[in-house]
């Protein structure tokens, strides 16, 4: 019975190891995959942050040249009667 003892606790430490190395290895996993989604994380909002600075970028540029273009066509305007004004005057003389 010594020997059936003694082969059944051999059994069981040789089932602890591995069950111990086993739990690490899923531990040591586990660390990885938490690593990696927090990761992914940062790097998604870095990218939407992105997109919004870009997008804000954008609007104001349009923005920018609306008022450009707005500008131009009154100067325009302004132009064009100024050189009506001034025909006015050299027909009356």
């Amino acid at each position: 019975m010594t020997s059936a003892d003694s082969f059944d606790d051999t059994l069981m430490e040789a089932g602890e190891t591995i069950g111990a190395t086993a739990g690490k290895v899923v531990a040591g996993a586990k660390r990885t995959a938490a690593t990696l989604n927090e990761r992914k994380e940062k790097l998604a909002g870095a990218a939407a942050q992105a997109k919004s600075e870009t997008r804000r970028v954008v609007k104001e540029t349009k923005r920018e040249a609306k008022k450009a273009v707005k500008s131009a066509k009154k100067l325009a305007a302004s132009a064009k009667r100024s050189v009506k004004r001034v025909a006015r005057k050299l027909k009356r003389r």
